[in-house]
């Protein structure tokens, strides 16, 4: 009877529905809550493993100039403090570990550190550990700089010209007291207006060519005409087309530089590809503007600086380990070259001067900036760097 009464009793229970969801969400909300601070863990642990793999990637890149100079202590110190500032720590801490050592030439810093869990904490796990390591082959990558500058009229207003020729001592500053070993760094600058102008001691180089009246009508006869040999002061027209956007060397004669009278006083002379950066800012500081624009002429001759089949890069290396970079300024619109003073038809040019640089082994792999001084055709001039984020525009002469 008690048995029966039992069963009768469990019988109703069991087919009573009052309450089933909340009984079965009481069931369930444990494992819910810990799958759902899982994925919150995961997520916060997914995000810290990131930034610390980051900071040890910074720290490498660091260390990569650093195995010259430095004893593996030294190294230790130096990527420490550089990981301790990227990560955003002061030192290291408990559960943040950190080491460095070098096998040869290769630097290897790994670490970890522990993340302290929130709702994992109910599971047991208070903290949880990350880490990661990277390696890097120490020694210096060297470089190789051209400098294109405007040295047209207009950079001698509003203290350009004194801004640039300060940027310059800084930039040449600067890369002198990262030099190791002599050819580390190696600098060439050209600066342009209408023309480019090289040593007339090059007056019997085979390249050169002495027989091109130039077209433009805009100037006089007698400066259209070709200069003599003997009497010749360096400067360099545009080449023929199509070889007047194109920085290779010049082979048969309709491809040779051109030889050309002067049409602005005192344009100061390119250095080519040396590694005596001197001689770059004795360069510099003999800048002084005058004349017209003409960028495609720069731009072409500061590429041809970085080329070691070129007259004017043979110091240049073709190494995997040499980064080469262009830096082209300019204050202004394109204004006259060697056919015409249409400033739409000479942009055509400079365009395809830039799509050939863009395209065209070894001119492609030189990183191209380009810097628009207060005035000038921001569009082409962004189209003219190796990408968009590589196209500065300034905004006054402090800005340089």
């Amino acid at each position: 009877m008690f048995a029966s009464k039992y069963v009768s009793i469990w019988n109703k229970f069991r087919r009573n529905c009052n309450g089933t969801v909340a009984l079965m969400f009481g069931l369930t909300i444990i494992p819910l809550f810990l799958f759902a601070g899982a994925a919150l863990d995961y997520s916060r642990l997914t995000a810290e493993r990131a930034r610390f793999q980051a900071a040890l990637d910074s720290a490498a890149l660091a260390a990569v100039n650093l195995g010259d100079k430095l004893t593996v202590d030294e190294i230790k110190k130096r990527v420490e403090e550089h990981f301790f500032a990227a990560y955003g720590v002061t030192k290291a801490g408990p559960g943040l570990k950190i080491a460095v050592t070098k096998q040869n030439s290769i630097i290897t810093i790994s670490g970890s550190t522990k993340v302290q869990m929130t709702v994992m904490k109910i599971a047991g796990y208070n903290t949880m550990e990350v880490g990661g390591t990277t390696s890097v082959t120490s020694g210096r990558k060297k470089i190789e700089i051209a400098l294109v500058l405007d040295n047209t009229g207009s950079m001698g207003r509003n203290g350009k010209m004194a801004a640039l020729k300060a940027a310059v001592n800084d930039l040449i500053d600067g890369l002198k007291k990262e030099v190791v070993h002599p050819d580390d760094v190696k600098m060439s600058i050209v600066p342009f207006n209408t023309e480019v102008r090289i040593a007339a001691t090059y007056n019997n180089a085979s390249w050169l060519r002495w027989d091109v009246v130039l077209e433009n009508s805009s100037l006089g006869w007698a400066q259209r005409q070709p200069p003599s040999p003997a009497a010749w002061n360096g400067c360099l027209a545009d080449r023929d087309q199509p070889y007047d956007i194109s920085s290779k060397p010049a082979g048969i004669h309709v491809s040779r530089f051109v030889a050309a009278k002067c049409h602005a006083n005192a344009l100061a002379q390119m250095e080519p590809l040396t590694t005596d950066l001197e001689k770059v800012r004795s360069r510099a500081q003999s800048m002084a503007p005058n004349g017209y624009t003409n960028i495609a002429i720069g731009y072409t001759m500061g590429l041809a600086t970085l080329r070691k089949d070129s007259p004017f890069g043979s110091a240049s290396s073709d190494s995997v380990d040499t980064a080469k970079f262009m830096i082209v300024l300019t204050d202004g619109d394109n204004t006259r070259n060697r056919w015409s003073s249409n400033a739409s038809t000479i942009d055509a040019r400079l365009s395809a001067a830039c799509i050939q640089a863009r395209a065209n082994a070894p001119d492609n792999h030189v990183k191209i900036f380009t810097i628009r001084v207060v005035a000038g055709n921001a569009t082409l001039l962004k189209s003219c760097a190796s990408e968009p984020t590589k196209y500065f525009d300034v905004k006054d002469a402090s800005g340089l």
